[in-house]
């Protein structure tokens, strides 16, 4: 009975200490589920949280590039402004030289009509001079006719005296008388001539020195303003430089904007997972148009860095391509999309850096 009784508790006691081990193990379940339950409310309240971080960042992407699309187009319009400012201010310099070639050439036939001048007014000095002469031997002209003449009386007065036999001295008298009339009314018309051309001549050479004058006064105005004209254009051209090299900067920022925002459309693609633009390759977008036929063909090709930026402006598109190719599928394509999007940021940097030192280099040859 002893022995019985004695099983009896020792069985009862181990029933107890399994319950007493099942109940533990409930509560440290209870505790363990508890946790597990607030651990995964935890994870659904971050969860929750990261989806609305998420869709803040969408939100700030759209918003971002909406942004960046704004300025994309006054950046676009500045650009076009700024070209049509290039070609006016080009057209200016073209007149500026126009009209110094033109004042060169109004000055060169004004230095020629100073020489003429001064050339007339030697003639009209040299004039006056010849008449001066010719006024003198009328002068000494006059003096022997004056002289005839008294010889001439002089005789007639000794042929009356000697009467009869001084008749034929007397006629010879009489012609020397005449001819000496002759010569001295001769004279007096010359002299009349004379006086006049002097008169002439005097007018001539004060109107051809004050012509000199004003012919001098012209030139050296010419000359200031030829001067003027000469550094208004050395300024249009450091202003056209200056210009040239903005409108420069502003395309090449232009350019890396565009970029951004393409970067910006192939994420935007990926978690749409569809394109969300229309894809061209680098032929075609505005940096390409630049490159192969626009401003950047004319202006940049002679550089050596030019040809640098090709090879990466073309990775960049393809490294959207590539990431288009596996849009149907974004969770099981994601190693090539990443592969995608590692080219395309690689080359991103490349034609940042290439941008940037096309722009250096023009800088250093100018």
């Amino acid at each position: 009975m002893g022995i019985l009784k004695f099983r009896k508790q020792h069985s009862k006691k181990v029933e107890n200490e399994k319950v007493k081990t099942l109940i533990q193990e409930q509560i440290v379940q209870e505790r363990t589920l508890q946790e597990n339950l607030e651990r995964v409310n935890t994870l659904e309240v971050e969860n929750d949280f990261l989806k609305r971080k998420i869709a803040l960042l969408e939100n700030e992407n759209y918003k971002l590039k909406e942004g960046l699309t704004n300025i994309q187009g006054n950046m676009g319009d500045s650009v076009e402004n700024s070209y049509q400012a290039l070609e006016k201010l080009n057209e200016v310099d073209s007149s500026m030289d126009e009209i110094r070639q033109d004042s060169k050439e109004i000055l060169d036939d004004i230095m020629s009509l100073e020489s003429n001048m001064e050339y007339t007014s030697k003639s009209s000095t040299d004039i006056e001079e010849g008449v001066n002469a010719i006024l003198e031997a009328i002068e000494g002209i006059s003096t022997i006719a004056f002289q005839s003449k008294m010889l001439s009386f002089n005789a007639s007065v000794e042929a009356a005296r000697a009467g009869e036999a001084g008749k034929g001295f007397a006629v010879v008298a009489e012609e020397v008388q005449k001819l000496a009339t002759s010569t001295t009314d001769l004279l007096n018309h010359i002299k009349e001539k004379t006086d006049y051309f002097t008169t002439i001549s005097k007018t001539l050479q004060e109107s051809a020195q004050e012509s000199l004058r004003k012919t001098k006064d012209i030139n050296t105005r010419i000359d200031n303003f030829n001067t003027t004209i000469a550094d208004t254009t050395v300024k249009n051209k450091d202003a056209l430089n200056d210009i040239s090299a903005t409108n420069d900067e502003i395309f090449m920022s232009l350019a890396k904007l565009d970029h951004v925002i393409w970067k910006i459309n192939t994420y935007i693609s990926i978690i749409e997972e569809k394109p969300t633009f229309d894809f061209v390759d680098h032929h075609n977008c505005r940096l390409g148009k630049w490159y192969y036929q626009g401003e950047g063909q004319e202006s940049f090709s002679h550089l050596n860095c030019f040809s640098h930026i090709e090879s990466d402006h073309a990775h960049v598109h393809n490294g959207t391509k590539h990431i288009f190719d596996y849009l149907s599928n974004v969770k099981e394509n994601i190693e090539h999309i990443t592969d995608g999007i590692n080219e395309m940021e690689r080359a991103s940097e490349g034609v940042f850096d290439g941008l940037d030192r096309i722009l250096d280099e023009k800088k250093r040859s100018a």
